[in-house]
């Protein structure tokens, strides 16, 4: 890779895999061997430049396969850290100073064109360097020697070995040792001429650590006022010697009597003490310190802060000097540092890749290299893997995070997100947007993340740094489970920290682990730093603090999930989540789609977590966000970074349902089946009205398992949440046809649906009670009795006898005897809970009792209560559920009021409509067919020709048409004929002209497991009576026509006339249907067939239907 090649040959001669001379590499141009190059390149030199005299005596170059390569090519590769102490000596100006070290090869280049030191280097003419340095041939063989290395390690490699020896790249590299050696030599320059004393002395600034923040009050006042020592930096500064004298004047008086010698050991000890500390706080703030000094220049490379602390840590302080060390040495280096510092092993592979993606984004930044150039060693995955992925979250800072509308996108929601890392004191901050999205056409909004920036410690700040603790995972329940006695201790109340991690008081910008900064108290990094959850300090980032529930008609049991999914055309499951917890004993579903329209709430739309799509099957799409419950009631989002985003860049969030929601994947057109398999979505109306009718039988089915307390939930969900929002919705249709077509559509389509699911729910009802109608239900009517009271009931006392000697009794009482008194009252004699009895007690002092006036009573008391309660209110109960199911009944007038709106509405819209009522019927009408056996597989290609399909498509939606509106029996009947007759002779015409660009038109499509299907006619054969296209065009063979009229024609129309009750003096039969088609009424099938369907009965009633 261009500018580093040369250092590349170091790596390599360091490398025990390079053992052995690769055969690969054997020959070179010109019939040179790579050990030929070496030994002609190795010489003594001897040079000397102005006042400088250097022997440069250079070891023989040996063989890269000998063994004494390695330690020679090590020893010197050793890089040292800058000492500016190095200044108070006699300043050596050699290139082999530079720091970063130039590697071997470089310095070996130098030798042969007589440069010596950094002035010869920065003066020397660039193209005359070029020429040397494409004839030098150790630069030749390196190159050679790093492609065989790319090879062995990538097993491909796009660069050439023209391209690493052209003069661009030689250039490159000449560009790039000047800028070092530059930047360099200013740099200890500048430090030469300091004055000594003036390097001892700690100027007061930003950076400087109050001794306060240390030490004791004791030890810093005497500091202070004795020594004028104020500063961490000013104590490790200071002259000891003089210090202690000046110590032991002022504590000798709090040690009279001991010798001054022994108080001076005593001052040394407490300020060897003190330097200890301030030395440990200084150490800990030195990353930081590096990261914000204004003294040194800021790195555009994307690094992470782990990364940027290393590589200041080896004296490289810019892009340039990163861009031109040497990168097996830092990979080396870089194992040490993570396993010392940060106690993280990697293999020194993994190092190498990583010390050459930070000299890949040096040359992008340096612009030595564009984006396309680079090779990404280390490609994204675009699926997060449960087994690797971080399931520790970041610190949320929720004080300083906040949703609010965005003004300039539509009033859409915009979050800001700061999340911080405890153990590096870095806060990130991020926003969320609103935007289209760009993972599919018809996606709709999606949600963007943006990463602003990364903030660091003011200097001025750091002192307020507390100790680290180690974060472990403690999210769990706060309770104790007693394993002796099974008893489980709860802690519940205020002010329980809801993380744990989190041990200070939060104000409105509190930030840390102890809330001890403020969000003043951090700047934005000067230096590229990038986030990724997979950096050393980081994790899942939390996007809000839940997705669902946001409400609390958001929590649904299961069942009136079932049945709200179903109203509302399967909108809600998009939305969906299933959660832990229970709710009323049953599995708990959560979702926050309003149940008067089935679409997301305005609560849940002011939040930015519904706008996060889907990745589906698309590999292209990146997995980043990561559904998980923190709590067994609620779902929650959470960013999961895996390639690192550098500052301002911009993603789209994405989160990845899994298999549970391939359903709607299909539903939608992007699942499997979608795209393998060529299944249509829900845009197609046959395939969407297929879908639904499993979907119908599966809702029947479950609602015929209900218990009646299912029942009873189930209704009242109808009644008190959906029934008045859909019925206004779709009664105020001068409003409704102005608004969200897509949620009026929905809910005409809810509003039948609620119509169907009632009849569901009155058979289950009535099977539970044993076939009672409403009119025959029992129930208590205490509008026709005397006494609402009887015996062995419970009954509240209110102070009786009064006027008594004895004292009032009021509580709770059992009537054993009902009588009148002279009046013709009502009077009690009562048992009392202790065993006693009282006399006539009027009614007027006994009330039925409540639910609070059996509180402390014994617990079987209470439960005889409620049993006897239940039975009491169980009739109610009833009458109420049976009224309720009536109450949600269709009403046939929906269709001329919408269109006595018509001047108001578009046109369009009241097609949409129509259409969408039409095909809600058909539904039904083809549920009612198949679940009575009178219809097979309905629209099904392997069962119906194409010519089929089409005129049962018509007469369905001639019927259901005749439902909504309401037509004429002799018209319908009439209409049938003709479409069917046309039919027939569109059959005929087919088989007698043979025609076999039209022959489609009577084929049946067979699914075998193959991926294309194949498509059969009926011949007229005695051993086989079926064949594929592609025979029937080698070798023709008459067709059917009997078997077409009868299993495409008859038996396609007749089923969905039976719907219909056609009265006394019937129009239409199934012989005026084959009399109308030319077919025999004698063939063997229908002699079979017209007994059996002579014996159906219509399914459509005039109750039920408008016909």
């Amino acid at each position: 890779n261009g500018s580093d090649t040369v250092d590349m040959f170091n790596e390599a001669s360091r490398d025990n895999e390079a053992a052995e001379t690769p055969a690969s590499v054997s020959t070179k141009p010109g019939g040179k061997s790579v050990f030929d190059i070496s030994q002609a390149a190795t010489k003594k030199r001897k040079t000397k430049y102005g006042s400088v005299s250097l022997l440069l005596s250079m070891s023989e170059c040996v063989p890269i396969n000998s063994p004494k390569s390695h330690q020679s090519w090590q020893e010197f590769g050793d890089l040292q850290h800058i000492d500016h102490s190095i200044t108070a000596q006699t300043l050596s100006w050699n290139v082999k100073n530079v720091k970063p070290k130039y590697s071997q090869m470089s310095c070996d280049f130098f030798d042969s064109t007589g440069i010596v030191n950094v002035q010869d280097l920065l003066q020397a003419n660039v193209d005359y360097l070029c020429l040397r340095l494409m004839a030098y041939s150790e630069f030749k063989a390196a190159c050679a020697f790093a492609i065989w290395k790319m090879k062995s390690i990538h097993k491909q490699v796009d660069t050439t070995f023209h391209s690493l020896c052209c003069p661009e790249y030689a250039k490159q590299n000449i560009l790039a040792w000047k800028h070092a050696a530059d930047i360099w030599y200013k740099e200890v320059a500048g430090a030469n001429f300091l004055d000594s004393t003036q390097r001892n002395v700690t100027v007061p600034g930003d950076d400087q650590l109050p001794l306060e923040n240390i030490l004791g009050s004791y030890g810093a006042s005497i500091l202070k006022n004795n020594c004028n020592i104020s500063t961490a930096q000013q104590l490790l500064s200071a002259n000891g010697e003089d210090t202690i004298r000046r110590l032991t004047g002022v504590v000798g008086r709090d040690f009279q009597g001991r010798r001054e010698k022994d108080v001076q050991l005593i001052v040394e000890g407490m300020l060897y003490a003190w330097s200890l500390d301030a030395k440990h706080k200084l150490q800990a703030n030195e990353s930081a310190t590096k990261l914000t000094s204004d003294g040194r220049p800021s790195f555009r490379t994307p690094l992470s802060y782990v990364d940027l602390e290393f590589i200041r840590s080896q004296n490289i302080s810019s892009d340039e000097q990163l861009l031109v060390a040497d990168p097996s040495l830092l990979a080396h280096r870089y194992t040490s540092f993570l396993g010392g510092t940060h106690d993280k092993k990697i293999s020194a592979a993994e190092a190498f890749e990583i010390s050459n993606k930070w000299q890949q984004g040096a040359r992008l930044v340096l612009g030595f290299c564009s984006k396309q150039d680079i090779c990404d060693t280390l490609p994204q995955n675009t699926r997060l893997d449960k087994d690797s992925s971080p399931q520790v979250t970041m610190h949320t800072v929720l004080n300083l995070c906040k949703t609010v509308p965005d003004g300039e996108n539509g009033g859409l929601p915009r979050r800001t997100i700061f999340t911080f890392d405890r153990s590096s004191n870095l806060l990130y901050e991020f926003t969320v947007s609103i935007k289209k999205s760009l993972c599919s056409p018809g996606a709709g909004m999606g949600a963007f993340l943006t990463y602003k920036s990364a903030k660091v410690l003011r200097g001025s700040s750091r002192w307020k740094k507390k100790g680290y603790i180690p974060e472990k995972v403690t999210r769990r329940p706060l309770d104790a489970s007693f394993s002796f006695s099974g008893a489980t201790v709860t802690l519940k109340g205020e002010g329980l920290h809801g993380d744990e991690h989190h041990y200070g008081p939060e104000n409105d910008c509190s930030v840390g682990l102890y809330s001890e900064f403020s969000l003043d108290d951090f700047i934005d990094s000067k230096d590229n730093i990038t986030f990724s959850s997979k950096h050393m300090g980081c994790a899942l980032v939390e996007l809000e603090s839940r997705y669902a529930p946001l409400l609390k008609q958001d929590r649904k049991t299961d069942k009136v999930f079932i049945v709200k999914d179903f109203l509302y055309s399967n909108e809600p499951s998009s939305w969906r989540f299933d959660v832990d917890e229970s709710l009323i004993g049953h599995p708990q579903v959560v979702d926050f789609t309003d149940d008067t329209t089935g679409a997301p709430h305005d609560v849940a739309r002011s939040h930015v977590s519904m706008y996060v799509n889907e990745v589906g099957h698309n590999m292209d799409l990146v997995e980043n966000v990561e559904a998980l419950s923190p709590t067994s009631r609620s779902v929650t989002y959470y960013i999961h970074i895996d390639t690192p985003m550098t500052r301002g860049e911009t993603v789209e969030l994405l989160v990845n349902y899994k298999e549970h929601y391939e359903s709607m994947r299909e539903r939608r057109g992007y699942g499997k089946a979608n795209l393998s398999d060529g299944v249509k979505s829900d845009a197609h109306d046959i395939t969407r009205v297929l879908r639904n009718l499993k979907e119908r039988f599966l809702v029947e089915e479950s609602i015929l398992n209900f218990t009646e307390k299912e029942l009873s939930q189930v209704i009242d969900f109808f009644v008190e949440r959906v029934w008045d929002g859909v019925k206004t919705a779709t009664t105020t249709l001068e409003t409704s046809f102005q608004g969200d077509a897509s949620n009026f559509l929905r809910q005409c389509i809810a509003l039948r649906r609620m119509d169907w699911l009632s009849r569901i729910l009155q058979t289950r009802f009535h099977e539970i009670i044993g076939g009672t109608d409403i009119e025959s239900l029992p129930y208590v009517d205490t509008s026709d009795r005397d006494c609402i009271f009887h015996r062995d009931m419970w009954v509240f006392v209110h102070e009786w006898p009064k006027n008594d000697p004895r004292p009032p009794y009021t509580g709770l009482a059992t009537i054993d005897k009902i009588s009148k008194d002279k009046h013709n009252r009502n009077v009690f004699e009562l048992s009392l809970t202790d065993g006693k009895c009282i006399e006539d007690v009027p009614e007027a002092v006994v009330t039925v009792p409540t639910d609070d006036e059996f509180k402390g009573v014994p617990k079987r008391i209470y439960s005889n209560w409620m049993k006897w309660k239940k039975q009491q209110n169980l009739p109610q109960m009833r009458l109420r559920m049976m009224k309720n199911l009536e109450s949600v009944r269709w009403d046939p007038s929906f269709i001329q009021d919408i269109s006595a709106v018509s001047a108001s509405a578009s046109f369009e819209m009241q097609a949409k409509t129509f259409q969408s009522l039409r095909w809600e019927f058909a539904e039904e009408l083809l549920f009612l067919l198949v679940k009575n056996e009178r219809l097979s597989h309905p629209f099904d290609e392997n069962t119906w020709c194409p010519i089929s399909i089409s005129l049962s498509k018509k007469c369905l939606h001639l019927i259901a048409d005749s439902l909504l509106m309401g037509r004429d029996k002799q018209h319908i009947c009439k209409t049938l004929m003709v479409w069917a007759r046309d039919a027939a002779n569109e059959l005929k015409e087919v088989i007698n002209k043979n025609d076999l660009s039209i022959i489609s038109k009577l084929a049946l499509q067979e699914k075998p497991k193959t991926r294309e299907s194949i498509h059969v006619l009926v011949v007229e054969a005695i051993h086989i009576n079926r064949l594929s296209t592609e025979q029937y065009s080698k070798d023709p063979m008459p067709l059917d026509l009997e078997w077409y009229l009868i299993h495409q024609i008859v038996l396609a129309i007749h089923p969905l006339s039976s719907l219909i009750d056609w009265g006394d003096n019937p129009p239409y039969s199934i012989e005026n249907l084959c009399d109308n088609i030319g077919l025999d009424k004698d063939a063997s099938y229908l002699n079979f067939y017209v007994p059996k369907a002579q014996e159906w009965r219509p399914l459509v009633s005039k109750t039920s239907y408008n016909i």
